[in-house]
């Protein structure tokens, strides 16, 4: 057990949680200046209470006893969760030596049935691991039930043990599948409670309603009143209320708290400066939904989340377009968008209001319409995850689009998305992909944007699709909507005009969905149907004289071919015929489990265009081959994704976590804002991951490096080390080969003179046989996690190629694919090296950084490879204080 003279616990930063109903908690660390919270919390409890959560070990000084456990020399970590600003519950975590730490609970009778003590506990295994806490002890009396209940419902492993009166209950702190599985539901459920004050309002008032026609509030409360809203609509403008004038036949009040009833959702349209207070009387009248219109609130963001977890209410915006969930049985259009969208089954989350204007046009001429939209803004509160979990809970949502810039927590997204795109399919518009992109979206939202990389790694795990234009956008959700997914096998292309089949192939294989040859037979099938100059390979080019019959039988047969993926099509009216006719009538052919269809009408007035087909289909009809193409991968993306295997990520051979650890601890020692690891110090990590490094000597003096090279023998790379300096190269800290001894110690002699008191020391390796050079790497996102990098090495990194990104950690599956999405061991050359071996490092730098929170980067540039295996040359690494130390 800790004594006077450890170290306290450092405390955990205030985090927001759901709780089951919907409501918010806020969750912070205590200490002295909460006892008198914490006592009263202890003096609300009622006898059995206080019996349960005590025993025989009821503190006869209950004062004294809070004092102590609150007081930072403890070494007990305390959490607090507090509703509008209410401590009602604790949770103590007390270590007890060898990654062992008891735990205790408490939680007011009134808020026990919300996942107060469920969510504190979440939250403290999350920071007992970075402490090197593997085990929760709690002793909990038997007759407990609901305590046992919480522990046993958590997900974590259990063992059970009976002690006299009371159960001995061990929870290895393990957060294997069955528990991220059970945090995620138990999120989904209380993220979709939280967002129906703003989805499913009983009551709205629209705050600011000025008595301009061209006024924000105004167009709100139209458009609520357009978009038929069944429920009491209020007004609040205090000009309006004293001149006793009406807005869009609106009775106005003079503030929010003089409202006549009680109110789901209230609409800010308000001045920029008067946010913040509107918002804190929204919190003091109960208002759990709110809706900020109003932009220009950049310095505002930390107020506008404080008076969120203050009040315990959900909020959207600053800087939205508004809201809508046009579809019965209480449609609502809470925006000034000025036009009702049609409903549909459409999920849409988007962080620019114009972004989402500008889908819902496109999506209108090819039918589609909304289950619910909303334009997040600057996302203070409300972002993607919430509103992926609303879609999810909602089986009225049939397809999910979003556009996001930025996002706090893509790691969570990402189960979120993950589980939602099992059941309905998930696209999003690519953004920031240039450095204009990125820093016009970091002004954008008044937050720095996502990078690009880092959030398509995190679509990728997701089974999000991504498309790069709003015209592949709607191409895509109409292709998913209104036709059957693709299967395995290549795309084929079906057109009268050749030049039109060279294009249309061309995009196809630029957008990732490759054209094959067709088999034998098909081509036989095909030559059966078509007129004798036909051309039935892959694109199959019918000719110009073919007929709208023959070019529908041409398709029917590719949709019911085995071999065939998806079909895009092409036909032009010549003055021999027109085949266009064939289109429809092909794809309207009863095939069972078809190939989907794309066509394409080359010069045609409209982007985008619905054909309609028996039975309720349709297809979708593009001006564009890349507009197809693109539409066509996101589709074989889905299907590949749903397909791919579920293996579980597991621990590569020989990494020892555990003595990764104190290597990461004796730099923070050294530098407890972080460093550079030295070169001994990268060794130690290196072993640590079973990476296969070369031999390397770490020396200090030109004597001890001259020493190396001899003990090395043959020739030897020498790299210097010097404060500040990360790449050794372009600094001139590199010399090889060198074969004479006293070279090296002259070498390094002028490089410690040259860096004064900067010089750390000299490395001395082997020179190896050349050999390819591939870069391995990982760095921590602040909102991804640990992110896997994997492209070419050496000095040319930066300029060749393009290198791969994917969440860490990785099973063996991820890993090979990776391999191959870089295109270096698809050729020749590259099927002669050790992928495997490399795949092994890919995962064991992942699972590294996955597993040390204060490991920031790691990179191995180069990573030589040849047919016989892999070998580090260069690692470098860098380590930060951990997320919430001090």
């Amino acid at each position: 057990m800790s004594g006077p003279g450890d170290p306290p616990v450092p405390q955990a930063r205030p985090e927001r949680a759901l709780l089951r109903d919907g409501s918010t908690a806020v969750l912070a660390g205590l200490g002295p200046g909460d006892a008198a919270e914490v006592l009263e919390l202890h003096r609300r409890l009622g006898e059995r209470d206080t019996y349960l959560r005590f025993a025989s070990s009821h503190p006869a000084d209950l004062p004294g006893y809070v004092e102590r456990t609150l007081d930072p020399g403890s070494g007990a970590l305390t959490l607090g969760a507090r509703v509008r600003g209410r401590l009602v519950g604790v949770v103590q975590l007390l270590p007890c030596g060898d990654g062992v730490a008891e735990v205790a609970a408490v939680v007011d009778a009134a808020d026990r049935h919300d996942g107060v003590a469920t969510a504190l506990l979440e939250h403290l295994a999350a920071r007992a691991l970075p402490l090197g806490i593997g085990r929760l002890v709690a002793l909990v009396l038997a007759e407990n039930g609901p305590m046992l209940r919480v522990l046993e419902e958590l997900g974590l492993p259990l063992a059970t043990t009976r002690e006299g009166t009371a159960q001995r209950i061990e929870l290895a702190l393990q957060p294997g599948e069955r528990y991220r599985d059970a945090v995620e539901d138990r999120f989904r459920a209380a993220a979709a409670a939280s967002l129906r004050p703003l989805l499913r309002p009983r009551s709205v008032a629209v705050v600011g309603a000025g008595r301009s026609p061209a006024s924000v509030g105004r167009a709100v409360l139209r458009s609520l009143r357009v978009g038929g809203f069944p429920g009491p609509v209020h007004a609040v403008n205090p000009a309006a209320a004293a001149a006793g004038t009406p807005v869009e036949g609106v009775a106005c009040a003079p503030d929010v708290r003089s409202l006549p009833g009680p109110v789901d959702l209230a609409v800010v349209c308000v001045p920029a400066p008067e946010v913040p207070d509107v918002v804190a009387d929204c919190g003091e009248a109960g208002v759990p939904g709110v809706l900020v219109l109003s932009g220009g609130l950049a310095a505002a963001r930390g107020r506008l989340r404080a008076l969120a977890d203050r009040y315990g209410l959900r909020l959207v915006g600053p800087n939205s377009l508004g809201l809508a969930v046009p579809g019965v049985p209480s449609s609502l259009v809470a925006s000034f968008a000025g036009r009702v969208p049609a409903a549909g089954d459409v999920g849409l989350v988007a962080q620019s209001g114009g972004i989402a204007i500008a889908a819902l046009a496109s999506w209108q001429r090819l039918g589609l319409g909304l289950a619910a939209g909303v334009a997040i803004g600057d996302a203070v509160d409300v972002g993607v995850r919430d509103l992926l979990a609303w879609f999810d809970e909602d089986p009225g949502t049939g397809l999910v689009v979003l556009y996001a810039e930025s996002e706090p927590d893509l790691r969570g997204l990402v189960r979120t998305a993950a589980h939602l795109a099992r059941r309905v399919p998930v696209l999003a518009v690519a953004s920031g992909t240039s450095g204009a992109g990125a820093r016009a979206a970091g002004s954008h939202t008044a937050r720095a944007a996502t990078p690009s990389v880092v959030r398509e790694a995190a679509y990728r795990a997701a089974g999000v699709q991504t498309v790069p234009d709003l015209a592949s956008l709607a191409a895509a959700a109409a292709l998913l909507a209104g036709q059957p997914p693709p299967r395995s096998g290549t795309v084929a292309v079906l057109t009268n005009a050749g030049g039109l089949g060279v294009l249309l192939a061309d995009a196809c294989a630029a957008a990732g969905a490759p054209v094959d040859p067709l088999p034998a037979d098909l081509r036989q099938a095909l030559a059966a149907v078509l007129p004798a100059l036909a051309e039935t390979g892959n694109p199959v080019d019918t000719g110009a004289a073919v007929s709208a019959a023959a070019f529908a039988a041409a398709l029917s047969l590719l949709r019911a071919s085995p071999a065939v993926a998806a079909v895009v099509t092409s036909a032009v009216a010549t003055g021999v015929g027109d085949p266009s006719p064939g289109v429809v009538g092909g794809a309207s052919a009863a095939v069972e489990d078809g190939a989907p269809v794309v066509d394409v009408r080359f010069g045609r007035a409209t982007l985008l265009e619905r054909l309609h087909l028996p039975g309720g289909r349709y297809l979708v009809s593009v001006a564009e081959p890349a507009t197809a193409a693109r539409a066509l991968a996101a589709a074989v993306a889905r299907r590949d994704w749903l397909a791919r295997p579920a293996g579980a990520v597991e621990v590569p051979d020989a990494v020892d976590v555990r003595a990764a650890r104190p290597v990461l601890e004796t730099v923070l020692r050294r530098a407890p804002g972080g460093d550079w690891l030295l070169p001994d110090e990268v060794g130690q990590l290196c072993a640590a991951a079973g990476l296969p490094a070369v031999a390397t000597r770490w020396t200090a003096t030109p004597e001890e490096a001259a020493a190396a090279a001899a003990a090395l023998g043959g020739p030897v790379a020498v790299k210097g080390t010097v404060a500040g300096v990360v790449h050794k190269g372009d600094a001139g800290l590199l010399r090889m080969p060198v074969t004479d001894p006293a070279e090296v110690a002259g070498t390094v002699a002028a490089w410690a003179r040259s860096a004064g008191p900067d010089w750390r020391g000299a490395l001395v390796q082997p020179v190896v046989p050349p050999g390819d050079e591939l870069l391995v790497g990982a760095v921590r996102d602040p909102s991804a996690g640990a992110v896997v990098a994997l492209g070419p090495g050496g000095r040319a990194a930066d300029a060749l190629g393009h290198r791969v990104h994917r969440l860490a950690p990785l099973t063996g599956d991820e890993a090979a694919a990776m391999l191959t999405a870089t295109g270096l061991f698809g050729t020749a050359h590259g099927s002669t090296l050790d992928r495997a071996g490399v795949a092994d490092c890919v995962r064991r730098v992942g699972w590294l950084a996955d597993a040390l929170p204060g490991l920031a980067e790691v990179e191995i540039n180069p990573l030589r490879v040849d047919g016989g295996g892999c070998l580090a040359l260069d690692v470098r690494a860098r380590v930060t204080a951990p997320p919430g130390a001090g």
